[in-house]
C-alpha cells in the first residue's frame, strides 16, 4: 500500500518508538549484535574473497582503460589539459554505472520489487533464504565495485571537496550491499541500487560532455546544450529518487511497512535502518551542492554547469 510522504515519516517515527520500547537495545547489546550475526549471516570467505578480488580487477581495468583507451582518446579529441586528467575517471564510471543499472533494471522488474515493496522485497524472508543467482552476482559486482572506489578515491580519482565524505560513502554502501545479502535482506537491496546508480549515470555523463564543450579551448554549442539538459536530468532525478522515492520505497519499507510480512524474530531492526537513513542523509547533503549551483546559476554567478566540488588550482598547488 502507497503512502504519502510526510505520512511515512509520521509512521516510521510511530513505529520506530514501538520497536524501541518492545525490541530495543539491552544492556548486552555487544554480545546479542555477535550472536544475531552469528545466527543469521549467511556470506562465505568465499563470497568476500570474490569482492576483493573483483575489486583488484576494476583497479587494474580502469589503469589499462585509462592509459590504452580514454587518455588517447580524449587527446585526439583535443580536450583542455584539466579535462584530460579528469574525463577518464567519468568514462569510466559511466561504462560501469550504465551496465551496471541496466542489469538492475532487468532484475528489479523480473521480480517486481518496485511495485508495494513492503510485500514484494518482505514477503516470505526466512533466516538463510537462497538468494537468486542472477542477484548473487549483481551483489558480487557491486561489492567488488565499491572495493575499488574506496582505493580510487584516494589514488586516482582528482582530489575534491567531499572526497572524506565520498570515502565514508564507499564504506557505508559496501556494509549496506555484504550486510543485506548476508542477512538475505538482498531484495529491498535491489531497490536501494535502483534508485542511486541511475544519478551516477547522469552524472557521468553531464561531466563528459563539459569536457566536449570546451574541447580545442573552443565553445561547442552541442555539447553545451546536452551538459544542461544532462545537470537538470541529474538535479530532478537526485531529488526524485533519492530524496522522494527512497523514503517512501525504502525507508518506510524498511522502517514499517515490512511487519506485517517478516518475523518479529527479524534481527538488525535499528542497525539496518540506522545505515538506510545515514544514506540518505549524505544524499540530503549532496543535494545543497545541486541547489547552489542552480542558484549560482540562475543569479549570474556561474557562466554555465560546472563541479563546485571541485578544488580550485590555486589551493591545490599549495599542497
Amino acid at each position: 500500500m502507497e503512502v504519502g510522504y510526510l505520512e511515512a515519516f509520521s509512521k516510521i517515527w510511530n513505529h520506530c518508538w514501538i520497536e524501541w520500547e518492545e525490541r530495543g537495545p539491552r544492556k548486552t547489546f555487544l554480545t546479542d549484535f555477535i550472536n544475531d550475526v552469528s545466527s543469521y549471516g549467511f556470506i562465505s570467505a568465499k563470497d568476500i574473497l570474490l569482492c576483493l578480488v573483483l575489486g583488484v580487477v576494476f583497479t587494474i581495468l580502469r589503469y589499462f582503460l585509462t592509459t590504452a583507451v580514454f587518455k588517447p582518446f580524449f587527446s585526439w579529441c583535443q580536450f583542455i589539459e584539466k579535462d584530460q586528467k579528469k574525463c577518464p575517471e567519468s568514462a569510466f564510471k559511466l561504462l560501469f554505472y550504465s551496465s551496471a543499472y541496466g542489469y538492475c533494471c532487468y532484475i528489479l522488474f523480473k521480480y517486481n520489487y518496485l511495485q508495494d515493496p513492503s510485500r514484494n522485497c518482505w514477503e516470505g524472508w526466512y533466516k538463510g533464504m537462497p538468494v537468486p543467482q542472477d542477484i548473487y552476482m549483481l551483489y558480487l559486482v557491486e561489492a567488488g565495485f565499491y572495493f575499488h572506489s574506496i582505493y580510487a578515491t584516494l589514488f586516482m580519482d582528482q582530489w575534491r571537496r567531499d572526497s572524506i565524505l565520498m570515502i565514508l560513502h564507499h564504506i557505508l554502501a559496501n556494509c549496506l550491499i555484504l550486510f543485506s545479502f548476508a542477512i538475505r535482506y538482498h531484495r529491498i537491496g535491489i531497490l536501494v541500487l535502483f534508485l542511486h546508480d541511475i544519478n551516477d549515470v547522469s552524472l557521468e555523463f553531464t561531466k563528459l560532455c563539459l569536457g566536449f564543450k570546451s574541447r580545442g579551448g573552443k565553445y561547442h554549442r552541442i555539447p553545451d546544450i546536452l551538459s544542461t539538459t544532462g545537470f537538470l536530468t541529474f538535479a530532478v532525478l537526485w531529488f526524485y529518487c533519492r530524496l522522494y522515492l527512497y523514503p517512501i520505497k525504502v525507508l518506510y519499507t524498511c522502517g514499517c511497512g515490512c511487519r506485517p510480512y517478516v518475523p518479529l524474530t527479524a534481527p538488525f531492526y535499528f542497525f539496518f535502518n540506522g545505515m538506510l537513513w545515514t544514506l540518505f542523509f549524505m544524499n540530503l547533503w549532496w543535494f545543497q551542492f545541486i541547489v547552489w549551483l542552480i542558484i549560482r546559476i540562475v543569479c549570474g554567478k556561474s557562466p554555465g554547469v560546472e563541479d563546485t566540488r571541485e578544488i580550485p588550482k590555486k589551493i591545490r598547488e599549495r599542497w
